[in-house]
């Protein structure tokens, strides 16, 4: 009987020793697993973040004079210095009198982050990243609105005017623009000399796209529509005469938008029921320099990242002392 205890006491103890190995087993793992997570995405030694957004919601309704005027600019801060070519810029403006009913809303954000690794980490594609910067700039408009014109005296204060009204007979007017700075291009809407506008607008600009949808019914006025794209910034060109093959960027506060690479101008005069989607997308990707595989390629192990020093176990093969030349006899 005392044998078969024992022998089932040490059948026991054998089970409990394999169940422990296999869970240190497991934990060796997971421990190897962590630290080439972190080594992949190991935090950054220096973090720096601004931002701004705004938001802005309105509705309006009534009968009497209206002037609105709205602009916006959201700097880029990784694009060219100055402000002509650099972010995003809306501008939505609007006046008139009679009936109006209006609901807007308008939405715009700029960031900008930077991120530093002192001694880099190695990202997905495998490539060593000290450094990154990121930028955002966008603005987007939303508008259901509904205006007509009419003749409206009002007094105005105790005095005179209040006893000889004044009348307001203003035709209605209505502009929008929106403009990609960093992708020299932009989209314009504008309508002026109106008796009445029906018009729904969703506009946006950012890095990439410029977008301009509108659907409006116009009643005794112009609508025109226009598109401008740039190939680059403009440079100024000597003229012929001169044998100087060299040209020189015009200062960014003077400089107009000149010599574009698509251009479109439409005027529609009378009672018309318009639908317009205009899009712009530009996009630009920057070449990488590839370092090679082997650090003898780089000027040695000295002069290699020191995330990839940390891996490296085997001496004299990665740095290069491994070949010696032979001798001569």
């Amino acid at each position: 009987m005392l044998r078969e205890v024992l022998i089932l006491l040490l059948a026991l103890f054998e089970l409990t020793s394999v169940a422990s190995a296999e869970v240190i087993e497991d934990k060796s793992i997971t421990s190897a697993e962590d630290a080439e997570a972190d080594l992949i995405s190991e935090k950054p030694s220096s973090f720096e973040e601004t931002k701004m957004t705004f938001n802005f919601d309105q509705k309006v309704s009534g009968k009497g004079f209206f002037a609105t005027h709205k602009y916006f600019l959201m700097p880029d801060a990784l694009g060219t210095k100055g402000r002509h070519f650099n972010g995003v810029e809306a501008k939505d403006k609007a006046h008139g009198s009679g009936n109006v009913d209006s609901d807007s809303k308008i939405y715009a954000e700029r960031s900008y982050t930077n991120k530093t690794w002192i001694d880099g980490y190695i990202d997905e594609d495998g490539k060593v990243v000290l450094d990154e910067e990121e930028t955002s700039s966008t603005v987007q408009i939303r508008e259901d609105s509904k205006m007509t014109h009419d003749a409206l005296p009002m007094g105005v204060g105790l005095g005179y005017y209040s006893l000889h009204p004044v009348v307001f007979d203003s035709l209605i007017k209505k502009e929008d623009s929106m403009k990609n700075c960093n992708g020299y291009n932009s989209l314009y809407h504008m309508v002026d000399m109106a008796h009445g506008l029906d018009i729904e607008l969703d506009a946006q600009s950012d890095a990439t796209n410029n977008t301009l949808k509108v659907k409006e019914d116009l009643v005794n006025g112009r609508s025109h529509f226009g598109v401008l794209s740039l190939s680059g910034i403009p440079k100024y060109e000597a003229p012929e005469e001169d044998d100087s093959e060299e040209s020189e960027t015009l200062g960014l506060d003077l400089m107009s938008w000149r010599n574009p690479i698509v251009e479109i101008y439409q005027d529609y005069v009378g009672n018309f029921h318009i639908e317009k989607n205009m899009t712009l997308y530009t996009y630009e990707k920057e070449e990488e320099e590839e370092e090679p595989w082997l650090p003898c390629c780089m000027g040695g192990y000295e002069y290699i990242y020191p995330i990839y020093r940390r891996s490296l176990s085997a001496e004299g093969i990665f740095d290069c002392t491994c070949f010696q030349v032979p001798e001569t006899r």
